[in-house]
């Protein structure tokens, strides 16, 4: 059965209309290079996706080196927020939000990475943080 007419209207809004944010999920949840749209998934897979889509994809282990490594990088690259039990401190809605989009090297939640997911993810912020500062 295919996806209904509300969960594809839901999909767009959280794919923030965008056709490449779109086929990039599209690909992921139904592991088919050829879909790209969401018209063309299942009613199980739309309600995935959605589910998918609407969870904070940006959970630390603060045992996993490379999750602290990650942490340190969104306060050097100055994505924070303040809070006013901690002070400043690194904003995971933006790299949850950013995980999402077509701009992420690893499209899924950070504690679902393995290691070599989580390089790729540590090579792009480290790329964000050297155009930040200017370096070549």
């Amino acid at each position: 059965m295919k996806a209904v007419s509300s969960q594809r209207k839901q999909l767009y809004k959280l794919f923030r209309y965008s056709k490449e944010t779109e086929a990039l999920h599209v690909r992921h949840i139904t592991g088919c290079d050829d879909k790209t749209e969401a018209k063309e998934l299942t009613a199980s897979q739309a309600k995935q996706l959605i589910a998918s889509l609407t969870t904070h994809w940006a959970y630390f282990d603060k045992n996993n080196q490379q999750h602290s490594y990650i942490l340190s990088l969104l306060r050097q690259i100055g994505w924070t927020k303040s809070s006013e039990r901690y002070g400043i401190i690194a904003d995971m809605d933006r790299l949850s939000d950013f995980l999402k989009s077509k701009k992420s090297p690893v499209p899924k939640p950070l504690q679902n990475m393995d290691s070599t997911e989580l390089s790729t993810l540590i090579n792009c912020l480290e790329s964000i943080l050297g155009k930040k500062y200017g370096a070549k």
